[in-house]
C-alpha cells in the first residue's frame, strides 16, 4: 500500500473514532447528570464536554484537510486519555472509556503517519536539492 492510501485509511480511521468518541462523551454528560454524586462533579462534567469538543474539532480540520489537524489531533490524544482515566475511575462509564482510547489510539497512529511522511518528503527534497548542485 502507497503511503497516501495509507494516510488515507489512518485519517478515515481516526475521523471515526473522533465522531464516535464525540457522541458517547456527550451522552455520558446527560447520564452522568443523571446519576449525580461524583459522576455529576463540575470538574468530570467539564472534562466530558472538553473531550467531545476536542474531537469534534479535530474531526473538522481533518474534513478540510487543514494544515493544523496534526496538532489539534495531538491535543485530542491527550486530552482522550486523561478523559478516560478519569471515566475508568468511575463506575459504568465503560463505554466511555473505551471510545476515549480508541480515539487516542487512532489519533497518535494519525498525527505518526503525517509525521512519517513529512519527514520522508524532505529527505527526498534534500537528496534532489544535493543531486542538482
Amino acid at each position: 500500500m502507497e503511503a497516501k492510501e495509507l494516510e488515507n485509511d489512518s485519517i478515515e480511521s481516526c475521523l471515526a473514532a473522533c465522531g464516535n468518541c464525540s457522541r458517547v462523551c456527550l451522552e455520558h454528560v446527560r447520564h452522568c447528570l443523571e446519576l449525580g454524586g461524583d459522576h455529576a462533579e463540575p470538574a468530570h462534567i467539564a472534562m466530558l464536554l472538553t473531550c467531545a469538543n476536542i474531537c469534534r474539532t479535530a474531526a473538522e480540520l481533518m474534513t478540510i484537510d487543514s494544515e493544523w489537524h496534526p496538532t489539534v489531533c495531538d491535543l485530542c490524544a491527550q486530552v482522550c486519555e486523561e478523559c478516560a482515566d478519569a471515566c475508568a475511575a468511575m463506575d459504568g462509564m465503560e463505554d466511555c472509556v473505551a471510545a476515549c482510547r480508541q480515539c487516542a489510539q487512532a489519533c497518535r497512529i494519525m498525527v505518526g503517519e503525517m509525521a512519517s511522511e513529512e519527514h520522508s518528503a524532505e529527505a527526498e527534497d534534500q537528496t534532489s536539492t544535493e543531486a542538482v548542485n
